[in-house]
């Protein structure tokens, strides 16, 4: 059958419910991974989903077609993107698939595919899946299902790693999605007193775009922090593999900064190591792991792109500005926002510090959120590559460049860069500067580039305030 094309994206599917996917698209995209699965001789995998409105009936016509095309499933049911990982071990087989747009609109729906043990799908093997599916010359067998609910295990798994000591007091906001099952128990278990934000499942999202990055999530997070007079709150997106963190005084973090704490505590332990993180995060991060002793190394925005990095530098951690986090150091190497989130706990135990105290000790730039603003998915890339990257250089001459994923400039007191989304159509921007005279200027010389483009629709993006 046609699939739209724009669905396959850099390292996942993802594109409108009801247009560009339905129940026999899904289907197809079983067919086609079973047969990617058949001919790596791999015969099973599990099958989870978030909550969204299309993801059980979608779940039901991809299982359908792996079972068809002769793999035997596992139906996790509604499940995390990081339990979906976890069952690749539990299950022990190199597969596993999770039904989800991660923190995409209610109207957006996609599939993320495993390849090996915490790996999901890079670019040639999305490649190879469209082909599959755009042939149609599918394997078949008769796969049996199987539903299982795996949660006791991830649970113990998680739990094992940590022996919290302080009574914490946890605000949860986790925007009516999946996440909402799992992680106030989770916390509980932990020995974490936890007050629960719209943690009720909706499938319509009726709080808005379910994105913990967004300034209207985290202002919500940090006005229930200071209510319940809390230590720290967290929040995650529908598939519960990104956090995003407040301090106890309700200050809104960017979760770079929260990348520069986790650089400064696998360093202490590993000095030298490499750290990865990706290009829209903070000067902060490179010099933190510089004054840690560590090695910087800049990857591309995706967190397969992390993932694969991570391993091939042997790095014992990795983080992005979006709230992926990925450690090798003694954990599994995906991004699990369970994992992390008790691991900044146990760090700021083991420091005897405040979250604000932490974050206080690093270095200080005024950060914009990462911003996004709409740009249609056949234009955005070529307007980054053959338009914005002249103007970014013929704007700050003297900076230094990395076109690497869109364009950054560096200078000694500031930073800014645009990219290309690979999972949305879109643009994103971040910048930041030493002082707020910079900041401001900065700020208007991008605002005064992108204004000169009708193509782009501000009225579609997330944290464009941040540009007024």
């Amino acid at each position: 059958m046609k699939i739209n094309p724009v669905v396959f994206r850099a390292y996942d599917i993802r594109g409108i419910a009801g247009s560009d996917l339905n129940e026999e698209v899904y289907y197809t995209l079983g067919r086609a991974y079973a047969t990617w699965l058949s001919k790596r001789r791999i015969n099973d995998t599990a099958v989870g989903r978030d909550n969204r409105l299309t993801s059980e009936s979608y779940a039901k016509s991809f299982i359908k077609g792996l079972n068809e095309g002769g793999i035997n499933t596992y139906d996790i049911g509604l499940s995390l993107s990081q339990i979906s990982y976890f069952s690749s071990y539990e299950f022990k087989t190199k597969a596993c698939a999770m039904i989800t747009a991660s923190h995409n609109p209610g109207e957006y729906n996609g599939l993320k595919l495993g390849t090996g043990f915490s790996e999901t799908m890079m670019p040639d093997e999305i490649a190879e899946i469209k082909e599959l599916a755009e042939k149609g010359q599918f394997s078949s067998g008769s796969g049996v299902n199987t539903k299982i609910d795996i949660f006791p295990q991830y649970k113990e798994a998680i739990l094992k790693h940590f022996n919290l000591k302080k009574d914490w007091r946890v605000v949860v906001d986790t925007c009516n999605t999946t996440s909402g099952m799992f992680y106030p128990e989770i916390f509980r278990m932990a020995g974490c007193e936890v007050i629960e934000q719209n943690t009720n499942l909706d499938g319509n999202f009726p709080l808005g775009v379910p994105d913990p990055t967004e300034v209207e999530v985290l202002e919500r997070l940090a006005k229930g922090v200071k209510e319940a007079k809390a230590d720290i709150g967290f929040a995650y997106d529908t598939d519960g593999d990104r956090m995003a963190v407040v301090d106890e005084n309700g200050r809104v973090l960017w979760m770079d900064v929260i990348v520069s704490l986790f650089a400064k505590d696998v360093l202490e332990f590993m000095p030298g190591a490499p750290i990865i993180y990706n290009t829209v995060c903070s000067r902060q991060v490179t010099e933190a792991i510089e004054s840690a002793g560590g090695t910087p190394i800049m990857e591309r925005v995706g967190h397969s792109f992390i993932k694969a990095r991570v391993k091939q530098e042997k790095s014992p951690f990795g983080g992005e500005l979006s709230g992926h986090i990925f450690f090798m150091d003694n954990f599994f190497g995906h991004d699990d926002g369970a994992y992390a989130s008790l691991r900044l706990l146990q760090y700021l135990e083991r420091t005897e510090q405040t979250l604000s105290q932490a974050v206080d000790a690093l270095p200080q730039y005024i950060s914009s959120p990462e911003i996004k603003m709409g740009l249609a998915d056949d234009i955005k890339f070529d307007f980054i590559n053959n338009q914005i990257t002249n103007l970014f250089k013929k704007s700050w001459p003297s900076a230094e460049y990395i076109d690497i994923d869109g364009i950054r400039m560096d200078m000694d007191d500031c930073m800014a860069t645009i990219r290309a989304s690979q999972n949305g159509p879109y643009i994103t921007i971040k910048f930041e500067a030493k002082t707020k005279q910079k900041y401001d200027q900065i700020k208007d010389t991008l605002r005064s580039m992108l204004l000169n483009y009708k193509e782009i629709d501000w009225s579609s993006g997330v944290n464009t305030h941040a540009l007024d």
